[in-house]
């Protein structure tokens, strides 16, 4: 059992987390175990990109991704789990790694996202980086298709 379990979510595409988050109801522990749903947006901080968007702009994208965060959480985390959620900018892999440092995580759950015939052979760039640097134990799951 796991007392701090992280979850990478795509708010794209978020039926590749479903599968996370049942491995994720299954293995946290009943007692005390807290499950942290994150995701991560493009880094709107850096000067070349922020000088394309105004801060209203910038804000107004990170409340509703942060709205779509909670819209999925309640919809698939049922009644009496304890969890958090965090909405991130940058390099997806940098952040799932620094979120799963800052929260003492002890499991990493993540899907990988399979985009190419390369990515069907290996895990994919953020998988890959988040199992290779990970302080943590780190479960990535192949899609159902």
């Amino acid at each position: 059992m796991f007392k701090h379990i992280l979850i990478p979510v795509d708010v794209e595409e978020p039926q590749f987390s479903e599968q996370a988050i049942a491995v994720a109801l299954r293995e946290v522990d009943s007692e005390g175990g807290e499950i942290h749903l994150m995701t991560v947006i493009p880094g709107f901080s850096s000067p070349l990109v922020a000088s394309y968007f105004k801060k209203s702009a910038v804000d107004k994208a990170h409340e509703a991704v942060e709205q779509h965060l909670v819209d999925f959480a309640k919809a698939h985390l049922p009644e009496g789990v304890h969890y958090n959620l965090s909405v991130h900018q940058g390099n997806p892999a940098e952040r799932i790694i620094k979120q799963a440092r800052r929260m003492d995580a002890d499991l990493i759950v993540m899907t990988a996202h399979h985009r190419s015939k390369v990515d069907h052979v290996l895990l994919g760039s953020n998988s890959s980086r988040v199992v290779e640097r990970a302080g943590c134990s780190v479960l990535v799951l192949r899609p159902n298709n």
